[in-house]
């Protein structure tokens, strides 16, 4: 067993040992082939160096070769061309340049006509900014002396607040007398002109209607002096005052509406009440002012069933009431419509009647026609009229103009052979002349 151990042992050992001596000599073999290429291939890229340096300053050569042949060709073409082009720019531009210098002439000579224009022009133009520089300070008096009015009167504040909300009523679509009305005294149901709790008339800028039967009053109230002095005042001590001043006067409108109470005499006149009144202020920016700077002013007005409006409020509600009347003249225009239709129904069916009238007494006179038209063809022999006046036709009796039988009356052909006078056949001839 030892001895398998040993031989086996052996043969691996002596194994080993070849493979290692074939791989170290394989692997000289490979090193010294791997040199002797690498010797080749350095020659072979020396000689390919040398072939490349020796193309390189032969292209080199080449090329300056050719620079110098492009060059001279250049230069002779360009020489043969400079020529040519110089005899044709000189057609060219002078085919140019005449027509241009023509072109001059004209310019300068309406440049020169320009010029004298210019000079009117300018002369005109200096008389209407002159003018118009007149007109401007013109307007800036009047302007000045209508503020100065507005701060001083307060009639004349008034006056223009009224002028404002009676433009305003005008563009909404609203008519005077119809759907509103200016500077009327209120007078009740029975005519009695209506006073307030103060013995004092009732007057207010507006009465505006609804189509509904209601009646809202509008009036006008400014208050621009404390206003103008706010918006030029620089001092802030004394803007404060001014602003003061201003929600003062505006709540003293307020007041004065609500003491005169135009809502509650609004059903007096015959009409129901929106129940509240409108107070107008002419000047946007003065409402705005004393809305903003105090807000409960609106609440406190409401309260009092005031309803503080401006320009572009009062014309908001001024479209709402237009709308209102205008659907109310559709309405009763729809309302007329369907009248009329009916009526209309009414007549045609009328006529129907009549019509089946007419087409009876139609029928009744037709039967007529036919029951004489009967009598005259049919009938015994005797006593046909038609048969009567064939047979004399047929016997020769002649009329002073030939005339056709009716349609109507026309007798059928197998009547109309049988029925020849026995008399015919004998001979008999009898003429007579019908006149």
């Amino acid at each position: 067993m030892m001895q398998w151990v040993f031989f086996l042992a052996g043969i691996l050992i002596g194994g080993a040992l070849c493979g290692a001596v074939g791989f170290f000599l394989c692997r000289a073999f490979c090193r010294t082939k791997l040199r002797a290429q690498q010797e080749i291939f350095d020659a072979r890229q020396q000689e390919a160096d040398r072939h490349a340096g020796e193309l390189e300053k032969l292209r080199a050569a080449q090329g300056e070769q050719l620079k110098l042949e492009i060059k001279a060709l250049s230069e002779k073409i360009f020489e043969e061309k400079s020529v040519k082009l110089n005899a044709a720019n000189k057609e060219q531009l002078a085919a140019l340049i005449d027509p241009f210098k023509e072109k001059l002439q004209e310019f300068k000579k309406s440049v020169e006509e320009s010029r004298g224009k210019n000079i009117e022009l300018h002369a005109s133009l200096r008389a209407e900014l002159t003018r118009m520089m007149t007109e401007t300070g013109k307007l800036g008096n009047e302007a000045k002396m209508l503020t100065t009015a507005l701060r001083g009167e307060q009639k004349t504040q008034g006056d223009w607040g009224e002028m404002i909300l009676d433009d305003l009523l005008s563009r909404s679509g609203l008519k005077n007398g119809v759907h509103y009305e200016c500077q009327k005294t209120m007078r009740g149901a029975d005519g009695d002109l209506l006073k307030s709790d103060t013995d004092n008339l009732l007057r207010p800028d507006v009465i505006v209607h609804y189509p509904d039967g209601r009646d809202v009053v509008i009036d006008s109230k400014v208050s621009l002096t404390s206003y103008i002095a706010y918006m030029n005042e620089t001092d802030e001590e004394k803007r404060a005052e001014a602003l003061k001043s201003h929600l003062k006067s505006v709540r003293a409108h307020v007041d004065e509406l609500a003491k005169k109470n135009y809502a509650a005499f609004v059903p007096e006149t015959g009409r129901e009440s929106c129940g509240f009144t409108v107070m107008f202020i002419p000047n946007e920016g003065s409402y705005q002012l004393a809305m903003i700077r105090e807000p409960e002013l609106w609440v406190y007005a409401f309260q009092k069933k005031i309803l503080i409006v401006s320009p572009v409020n009062l014309m908001a509600l001024l479209q709402l009431i237009e709308i209102a009347w205008t659907r109310e003249d559709q309405s009763r225009n729809q309302q007329e419509i369907l009248k009329t239709g009916a009526q209309l129904l009414e007549r045609v069916y009328a006529f129907y009647e009549e019509f089946d009238a007419i087409g009876k007494q139609l029928d009744q006179a037709r039967n007529a026609f036919d029951n004489a038209a009967h009598r005259l063809k049919e009938g015994e022999r005797t006593r046909s009229v038609v048969s009567a006046g064939e047979k004399l036709k047929k016997l020769g009796v002649k009329m002073s103009k030939e005339k056709a039988l009716p349609k109507i009356l026309e007798l059928p052909e197998s009547e109309e052979n049988g029925e020849i006078f026995s008399a015919a056949s004998s001979g008999s001839n009898v003429e007579t002349t019908l006149k």
